[in-house]
């Protein structure tokens, strides 16, 4: 009756263990999970860095942002807003996930530029080869020693990095390389999800079809970040419903962390891959939480509604993807 005991009490502890492993935000296998349950999620790619405030996305039921921050350099951690070298005023990270928590919002930093320039925004560009690497090294894992083990504040490592046509001499061995190296800048710091970007300026998923397993061994909460434009949307609906198994088949953890209508002046209609990646449970995040019905991309118009000027009604069809009940992988 002892040992029976003492098995029980050790079985019971271990399933207390496994619990507090997997509490909160996790990726485990393929799937985006909380507290070790599946979840779909959707959302959008914001500006809160220029202006703080979430609870709009609320109204178009959203779970997620993906955090433009454009100015790496100068962008403060903590405090109050700074007026940058080039005139803007820069709210602090910590501001803006706050915000985001409040209205229950996972939020995604992700560095898109180094100094507010045009001339040194990530994409695009080989990180090892910029002028700025071993500095944005340091703030990147400020970012991550900053926002510590918090399981609903996830970090990407770049913003579509390489050129789209590989003409800067790309392999995916120099991927391979380079993501481990941000990978282990960030995880060092913290046990959070981190985001890895895929090739030819986020677009080429073939870069995880052929080393995506190799770059997962020995790693953890790793998601990959897909973009869709062009090398996507104007594929045939089979062919991007082949592309998205072929990556399930694979067993590998991907985010649509970019999707619109219009890309290099080409208008597009995403509404096929929309239905694809909510048939699947896959999560995803629009381009771009903007009120400006003069960009074709943005999802609300100035007045706040759904953005349908020459976009193939994008406002409306994401909203309507945003209310729709979640449909996480099983």
């Amino acid at each position: 009756m002892v040992c029976i005991s003492l098995s029980i009490y050790a079985c019971s502890n271990s399933d207390i263990s496994n619990a507090v492993e997997v509490k909160g935000y996790n990726i485990i296998d393929n799937k985006i999970t909380y507290n070790a349950n599946p979840i779909q999620l959707i959302g959008a790619n914001t500006l809160q860095s220029f202006g703080v405030g979430s609870q709009d996305l609320i109204n178009w039921n959203l779970d997620i942002t993906r955090e433009f921050v454009g100015n790496v350099k100068e962008n403060p951690v903590s405090g109050t807003p700074i007026l940058d070298s080039n005139n803007q005023w820069l709210h602090s990270l910590e501001a803006i996930v706050a915000e985001n928590r409040a209205n229950n919002l996972i939020t995604i930093l992700c560095p898109f530029g180094w100094d507010g320039t045009t001339e040194n925004l990530f994409t695009g560009k080989k990180p090892t080869e910029t002028f700025f690497y071993s500095d944005f090294i340091n703030q990147l894992e400020l970012w991550a020693e900053t926002f510590k083990d918090q399981d609903d504040v996830w970090i990407e490592v770049w913003n579509e990095p390489y050129r789209f046509d590989r003409a800067d001499g790309y392999t995916d061995d120099i991927w391979l390389s380079d993501m481990t190296t941000l990978y282990q800048i960030v995880r060092n710091k913290t046990s959070s999800i981190i985001l890895i970007p895929c090739a030819e300026q986020g677009q080429d998923e073939s870069v995880l079809i052929n080393v995506g397993s190799s770059f997962l061994n020995g790693k953890t909460n790793v998601l990959f970040d897909i973009h869709a434009y062009e090398k996507w949307l104007i594929d045939s609906e089979d062919n991007m419903s082949q592309r998205l198994s072929v990556l399930e088949n694979k067993n590998l953890p991907v985010f649509f962390g970019e999707i619109a209508p219009v890309n290099s002046g080409v208008l597009m209609n995403p509404n096929p891959l929309l239905d694809l990646l909510s048939d699947s449970g896959i999560s995803l995040a629009a381009w771009l939480w903007k009120y400006d019905e003069n960009d074709q991309d943005a999802l609300l118009t100035k007045d706040g509604n759904p953005n349908n000027v020459n976009n193939n009604n994008w406002g409306s069809s994401y909203r309507s993807l945003a209310l729709k009940e979640r449909n996480p992988k099983k």
